[in-house]
């Protein structure tokens, strides 16, 4: 794994101000497959004259929550098949967004999200799990993918106390995962570029802010605080040596994090922006725990997302975790925030589809079955 803490890496030239150094940038590359075109298919003529040009840059982003390879029976070839399906829906044209002024977009991918829980316990790798997401690249198609809890060492998890040795090193394998597809979708498609937010610590996860299109994508993984950590002198040999190194953490505070996130947010307030995490507002508070490494509060760190969100004023917030679909709104002072979460992927679920335009913000959220695609 590359060393996080204090690097920089520039590809083009960029000016930020009030971030961390540990903040890497990314910026795109040319050699994108040829998108799917439908430009001589009478039903798109029919879609384009319909929908006319109030949305004529809008675009579909498909959010998937919990794909779980390798678990509860989710089979390579079933979630393969659940992909195709995706891939497949720009030429079946049987899905529609209904934008509620009788007009209609169809749902046709371009840009995939992967809200965690990507794969197995302590599983989760380039080699067992970019060959599931590859058809997207080989389309032309950019895959954003986060971590969720089964990817990621809870405290509470593992060898008890966790983060043994073997639990840092699939953490490690998580965050090369996580960057390889924001690599390998800025090297295919000249409209991504992305910014790495780094661990506050020696050890921890990376955050995500990427720009698709003139719309922002802002991914916390697993939520916002969630804690870098580090590891005495000498780890595991120094400590705990028979239990595999486990317990000899020291927790960090993800508060820097969250502020270099914050700064990078603090530009035009009219940019449509998705936000990301695996945990929902809605979910158990327990999973919202950030091993008092701050002196915050539930509601507090529930609301510092809550306050990001509200100050774009057209943001949607997708989540996962739950393994059901479900809808809320949050009231931040006299505005609202829309929490959308994801049914499970697998054993006939289902995805978010958004409608997004950079001119015209959040136009629509339907959630697909699988049954349907």
């Amino acid at each position: 794994m590359m060393p996080t803490r204090g690097l920089l890496r520039f590809v083009v030239p960029v000016v930020l101000v009030a971030v961390p150094a540990a903040l890497v940038v990314t910026a795109c590359s040319t050699n994108r497959p040829a998108l799917r075109s439908h430009e001589n298919d009478a039903a798109s003529s029919l879609v384009r004259a319909d929908a006319a040009s109030s949305s004529d840059d809008a675009f579909t982003v498909i959010f998937i929550g919990d794909p779980e390879a390798r678990m509860r029976g989710n089979t390579h070839e079933e979630i393969s098949g659940y992909v195709q399906r995706l891939l497949d829906l720009g030429d079946t044209r049987h899905e529609w967004f209904r934008l509620g002024d009788g007009r209609t977009h169809e749902i046709d991918p371009e840009i995939v999200i992967v809200g965690g829980d990507i794969s197995q316990d302590r599983h989760t790798s380039i080699e067992l799990d970019m060959p599931l997401w590859a058809p997207f690249f080989e389309a032309g198609i950019p895959v954003l993918a986060g971590f969720g809890n089964h990817d990621w060492e809870p405290e509470s998890w593992g060898d008890s106390p966790s983060y043994s040795l073997a639990g840092h090193r699939s953490n490690e394998s998580t965050t090369a995962f996580t960057r390889e597809t924001y690599r390998r979708s800025a090297e295919i498609s000249p409209n991504l570029a992305y910014r790495e937010i780094g661990p506050t610590a020696e050890h921890g996860p990376v955050t995500f802010h990427a720009t698709y299109k003139g719309v922002d994508i802002v991914n916390f993984n697993t939520f916002l605080y969630q804690p870098s950590y580090e590891y005495p002198a000498g780890w595991p040999i120094t400590c705990n040596p028979l239990g595999g190194g486990a317990g000899c953490q020291t927790f960090v505070s993800a508060v820097p994090q969250i502020e270099a996130m914050e700064s990078l947010l603090a530009g035009d307030a009219s940019t449509p922006t998705i936000f990301v995490q695996h945990y929902p507002l809605s979910t158990s508070d327990g999973w919202w725990d950030d091993y008092e490494t701050t002196d915050t509060t539930l509601a507090e760190r529930k609301q510092r997302l809550l306050n990001m969100i509200a100050r774009r004023a057209q943001a949607v917030f997708l989540a996962g975790h739950n393994h059901r679909s479900s809808q809320r709104t949050w009231p931040v002072g006299d505005q609202v925030v829309d929490e959308y979460v994801a049914p499970y992927f697998g054993d006939g679920g289902g995805v978010i589809a958004v409608l997004v335009s950079p001119t015209r913000g959040i136009l629509e959220v339907r959630t697909l079955r699988s049954s349907s695609l």
